[in-house]
């Protein structure tokens, strides 16, 4: 097993990315260390790696893609042969091209892929798609998982092992779904929304507005605010959302897992 630390390194707008993150993370070193690039400053900043570190990273999929962020989510890693562990999270639909553009981006910065997750996890538009995800089946999928990813490390051999995940090259066009939150009256000005925003897309001078082209439609706002004053306006995201839980409620998808070869 390696001699350095393991990290766990998310962005996770509302939670769902985190919880298989930690978890995993969790199992491989009980120091293991946290790293939230929701949060703008952190991916601001530049975080270095070594050869003997374990890294095990995660984004949630949006329309088949990880997020489009301005500068990025991972671009600022740097890792030095150091081995990965990539995973995304998606709401019961398909992850498409995801895992894929996270391995990609990871290993140009000098990280080398050993395993990869794909995991189901709430919706990021209903509450009842992926309802109580990660549940105790899930996280039975994470322990085995670890000690997949534990016995690999073992092997003599590990850092010559090629890890291949689902997708395509190029990938899917990044779509932006036209879903803008919005504070009304009863906002209190606490900022929560504003600090919470991984897009900074909330104006601190006006934080019931949202500035629709840097918003990537995570609704994090939305479920951070105390005050329950932002939500979508009008019909056509509920009937959205109608029509997703139509289609996604099941089957129930599982959790699929790689490893390198």
């Amino acid at each position: 097993m390696l001699q350095g630390k393991v990290y766990g390194v998310y962005f996770s707008p509302t939670g769902g990315t985190r919880a298989y993150v930690t978890a995993l993370a969790g199992l491989l070193s009980c120091e293991a260390e946290e790293i939230d690039l929701t949060a703008r400053e952190e991916r601001a900043r530049d975080h270095v790696f070594g050869p003997e570190d374990l890294v095990i990273l995660g984004a949630p999929v949006y329309a088949g893609r990880l997020p489009q962020l301005e500068g990025g989510i991972f671009e600022r890693l740097r890792g030095d042969g150091t081995p990965a562990v990539f995973n995304v999270s998606y709401g019961n639909r398909a992850f498409e091209d995801a895992l894929l553009e996270e391995q990609d981006i990871c290993q140009a910065h000098g990280f080398h892929g050993i395993a990869a997750g794909a995991w189901i996890a709430p919706h990021t538009f209903s509450g009842r798609i992926g309802s109580g995800r990660p549940d105790g089946t899930d996280l039975e999928k994470v322990r085995e998982f670890a000690a997949g990813v534990r016995a690999l490390l073992e092997r003599p051999d590990w850092r010559s092992c090629r890890l291949t995940v689902p997708g395509d090259r190029p990938y899917r066009p990044a779509r932006r779904v036209e879903v803008y939150p919005a504070g009304d009256e009863s906002c209190t000005r606490c900022m929560a929304c504003v600090s919470r925003c991984p897009a900074g897309a909330i104006p601190p001078e006006s934080p019931r507005s949202t500035d629709t082209g840097r918003c990537i439609s995570c609704l994090a706002c939305v479920k951070s605010c105390p005050a329950g004053a932002r939500a979508v306006a009008g019909p056509a995201f509920p009937k959205m959302v109608e029509g997703l839980e139509g289609r996604l409620l099941s089957p129930r998808r599982e959790p699929e897992l790689y490893y390198g070869r």
